[in-house]
């Protein structure tokens, strides 16, 4: 079943001036429930049009935007509810804050659904406690905070209206190794509890590796490639021509086999090229001790 689905979404800028660009050209997607799903392209490849697109934000000149099975533009006057069960997070949300506490920004969405205040703490606490925020932090300015601690702030204020679907713009851009590790860990137990949809926009094909279920690969408007990590990598050449390319890990197993080294070829985390070349030194001992 999927959670949304963009069907022929067209998409065109500044039409009938000198500066019309069409974005988006025919573009049909679909992103599965209950999956983590990575969404890459170039800069200029339509990502960021078409994640306007997924809550209402933009409108497409043609084609559906289907949550939950239904067209968000059937009724217009009710795209607001599309905004709440479609929660966006844009890159550096950490700019979107304005509260004078980090748990007043966090509660700002759930207090605009028209929940009661019991419902609202919790939701607030539990955002907290997913994006790894500490409870004594939420009583400060998020303006006190470490850029970090702000981008925590960010997202559990979208996760805390527990969207049917999260879509995230480049979560950690700007991210120290430990920092991008600590947000993406808090994205997968916040989809494996919620049990809900996630949608990662990002250039980084480690990060997709490593955290999405399914890719979806845009170029100049359109989708190019869209199945699970090893369906897209495998075409190397297209992603590298593409101006993306695959992990880095994936190109250092390869050389690696151009060397005579016999290891697998779907290796696209550095977890298992770990478990990959571990078993080859394992076999190689266990021969030479037969």
């Amino acid at each position: 079943m999927n959670a949304l689905e963009l069907r022929n979404i067209e998409y065109t800028y500044s039409k009938n001036t000198p500066f019309e660009n069409t974005a988006l050209k025919g573009v049909t997607v679909a992103f599965e429930q209950g999956r983590v799903n990575g969404l890459i392209g170039h800069t200029g490849s339509g990502k960021s049009t078409l994640v306007q697109m997924m809550n209402g934000l933009l409108k497409p000149d043609a084609g559906e935007v289907i949550l939950a099975g239904k067209n968000i533009w059937d009724e217009p006057k009710k795209i607001r509810d599309a905004r709440f069960r479609c929660g966006l997070v844009f890159q550096y949300p950490e700019y979107q804050l304005f509260e004078e506490t980090c748990e007043k920004d966090i509660a700002f969405g759930p207090k605009n659904m028209g929940l009661d205040a019991d419902e609202i703490n919790r939701r607030v606490f539990s955002a907290a406690d997913f994006v790894g925020l500490d409870r004594d932090i939420l009583q400060k300015s998020p303006f006190e905070l470490s850029g970090g601690q702000k981008r925590r702030v960010a997202l559990a204020g979208v996760m805390a209206m527990e969207p049917e679907v999260l879509v995230l713009d480049e979560p950690a851009a700007g991210l120290d190794p430990i920092g991008r590790t600590e947000i993406f860990g808090g994205i997968r137990r916040y989809q494996r509890t919620k049990g809900n949809t996630v949608i990662i926009v990002s250039h980084s094909m480690e990060d997709v590796a490593e955290y999405c279920d399914t890719l979806t690969v845009l170029k100049n408007g359109e989708v190019l490639r869209s199945g699970s990590c090893a369906e897209v990598f495998a075409y190397e050449k297209e992603l590298t021509e593409s101006g993306l390319g695959v992990p880095q890990i994936t190109r250092f197993m390869r050389l690696l086999r151009e060397r005579g080294v016999k290891v697998a070829e779907d290796i696209y985390t550095v977890d298992a090229a770990f478990d990959e070349l571990r078993r080859i030194l394992d076999g190689k001992r266990g021969g030479a001790d037969a």
